[in-house]
């Protein structure tokens, strides 16, 4: 992750919940996600489109009362479980809490649909509920006399059956890259790398930090990772991507506009420069903004925290953007496939933690190859170091069921990876999954996952832009291929 010369404190905020929509065909174990929108659902109340971002034709919008509420019909091929993620609005101050029941049975009590800071400001929760084959009736019931939350879609996908398996052992490198000073930049650390495998080379770019605290991007490359650490840095703050703060770089090749776009933090935006030759550093254009300002469901819901760690992956319809705020929200964009990189949707919360530090910053989205499984990683901050869990869904939107997500059973951490002697880092942070493809789908190949990642000295202090972050390689130990 990269920050800016504000350190981010970090507050909590918003706890979310589940549920709601239509009937359609239900999603196989292999299927995308299914959405039931409310107006398909039998609202309470009346389906109303006065405040922006809902999807369909409008949301639910139940009486202020207990006990009113709205039912969905999902469609379950076969009996299991599944996963459901309601899209919802609280533009009130408290949270809005309520019931799920599945085919009568009350399965979970008093859910808090939090506060989002206004209603044309969305968030998604995820549940886990039993099914039946067939036909479901999925109902949620306002507990108190402020009623639902306004309601507006349900995406469903049947949980459980990872190609991955639910737990993780890594082998580490020592230190593979480290800081190169030059004449003009004097670099303290070499953090949140994002690396492709693209004609026979490793195409690694990272943040690097000054001793001043100032960020820039750089470059390099190599055939093999013995040779990273002598490769050169490219600073890029050289080029037309410019000077002025620019960290945590995304690196990917968009096929069907036959281009490279490196997209990166500029304060709190994101902007992106392009080339069709990522071997030269040179050639990158000068930055354009995502954004025209930071969006309001940030400004509403960050606290102290800020906008960073952007996060790009498409499948073949549309296009997805993950960000974080270092105050418990993981937000998602989306365009489609054929406007990108230009028409991005105002952010919704795919996923919130009252406990900021638990779902902190550098989100990773994949695909994982010869399948229709996609994996998210969170990075988190324990008391042992940093680290990262882990959740799978059938589609790139979510929602998202856990599969390694445990400070007993991490994705990541100190805890499973093993070092040759001591220890070089007790931390496993910021980086990308090395992947087997180069394109805008992000595929990795689940037969042999490898990590790039930042560390750091264990006993290192000071001021966060001052760490001396570097780079280190993961390879998983326990395959399941």
């Amino acid at each position: 992750m990269g920050r800016s010369l504000r350190l981010s404190a970090i507050a909590a905020v918003m706890a979310a919940a589940l549920i709601a929509a239509l009937a359609v065909f239900a999603p196989s174990a292999h299927a995308q996600s299914t959405r039931y929108e409310a107006e398909s659902a039998a609202c309470a109340g009346a389906i109303e489109s006065n405040y922006a971002g809902f999807t369909g034709t409008g949301f639910c919008n139940a009486p202020n009362r207990a006990g009113t509420g709205i039912t969905f019909t999902v469609q379950a091929g076969s009996a299991g479980t599944f996963t459901l993620g309601v899209k919802y609005a609280n533009g009130s101050a408290a949270n809005r809490t309520a019931d799920v029941a599945v085919n009568g049975a009350t399965i979970r009590t008093g859910v808090a649909f939090a506060p989002t800071g206004a209603w044309a400001n969305w968030a998604i929760e995820t549940v886990s509920v039993p099914v039946q084959a067939g036909a479901n009736t999925v109902r949620l019931d306002a507990t108190t006399a402020a009623g639902l939350a306004n309601i507006d879609h349900l995406e469903v996908v049947r949980a459980g059956g990872s190609v991955l398996p639910s737990n993780f052992q890594w082998s580490s490198t020592g230190q593979l890259v480290g800081p190169k000073s030059d004449a003009t930049h004097n670099i303290v650390s070499v953090k949140d790398p994002s690396v492709v495998f693209h004609n026979g080379r490793y195409h690694v770019f990272v943040s690097v930090v000054n001793t001043n605290q100032s960020y820039s991007l750089a470059y390099l490359s190599f055939t093999d990772w013995s040779q990273a650490d002598s490769a050169q840095l490219h600073y890029l703050d050289t080029t037309a991507v410019g000077t002025g703060y620019k960290a945590a770089p995304q690196v990917f090749y968009f096929a069907s506009q036959q281009k490279w776009y490196l997209t990166y933090q500029v304060g709190n935006n994101v902007a992106y420069s392009t080339t069709t030759d990522i071997a030269n550093p040179s050639s990158w254009s000068a930055p354009t903004r995502m954004y025209s300002s930071t969006p309001q469901i940030v400004l509403d819901n960050r606290g102290e925290g800020q906008w960073l760690d952007f996060w790009t992956i498409c499948d073949s319809a549309n296009c997805y953007m993950y960000s974080s705020d270092d105050n418990g929200n993981l937000y998602r964009a989306q365009t489609s496939v054929s406007n990108f990189p230009n028409g991005f949707s105002q952010p919704v919360i795919a996923m919130h933690d009252d406990n900021h530090h638990w779902l902190f910053e550098g989100a990773n989205v994949y695909k994982l190859a010869g399948t229709d499984e996609y994996l998210l990683m969170v990075e988190a901050i324990t008391a042992g170091g940093r680290m990262f869990r882990s959740w799978t869904s059938t589609s790139a939107a979510g929602p998202w069921t856990p599969l390694a997500d445990t400070q007993a059973n991490p994705f990541a951490s100190r805890n499973n990876v093993a070092f040759t002697g001591t220890p070089w880092t007790n931390d496993i942070s910021h980086g990308e999954l090395v992947r087997s493809g180069y394109d805008q789908t992000l595929t990795v190949n689940r037969c042999e996952l490898q990590f790039l990642y930042q560390g750091m000295a264990p006993g290192s202090s000071g001021p966060y832009n001052l760490l001396p972050w570097r780079l280190g390689l993961l390879t998983q130990t326990n395959s399941p291929c």
